[in-house]
């Protein structure tokens, strides 16, 4: 999904976590889970091209043209861990506001990027060793509903 898309999703979330608890350390992590987590991107950019350009990296992104796929903030295992951390803190409401944010950014995602049904699973992506043919469907291929 484009950043633009994930921004106009991640502005309502923030002003509505402003809304039910008045701190400013929830609204920055409801914009950064929101959108920003894309900065994984980058790491895999880099990690296969050896360079960095903005440009190509958001065309290799847009066109699903990695050979392994890290992108290693997109991993719905992190849910349970922030509910873990928040048991521990006793703040749930580091624990809510990570949970929306988050699948504020990863449902999008899920919903418009080709991904496999579990290849937004870190472990899925690791016992398929990160090979980006293995999480993500053709490019012209789309979910049967």
């Amino acid at each position: 999904m484009k950043m633009e898309q994930h921004i106009a999703v991640s502005v309502p979330v923030a002003a509505g976590t402003w809304f039910m608890t008045h701190n400013w350390y929830y609204v920055a992590m409801a914009l950064f889970l929101g959108f920003l987590i894309d900065v994984d991107h980058v790491f895999d950019y880099i990690r296969e091209e050896g360079r960095f350009d903005m440009r190509h990296l958001f065309q290799k992104s847009y066109e699903g043209d990695f050979r392994r796929f890290y992108v290693i903030f997109h991993a719905y295992e992190y849910i349970p861990l922030a509910w873990l951390a928040g048991y521990l803190a006793h703040n749930y409401t580091f624990s809510a506001v990570f949970t929306v944010a988050y699948l504020s950014h990863m449902i999008p995602d899920q919903l418009m990027n080709n991904v496999k049904p579990f290849g937004y699973f870190l472990s899925f992506r690791i016992c398929k060793k990160f090979v980006m043919r293995e999480l993500f469907y053709d490019k012209g291929r789309r979910l049967e509903k």
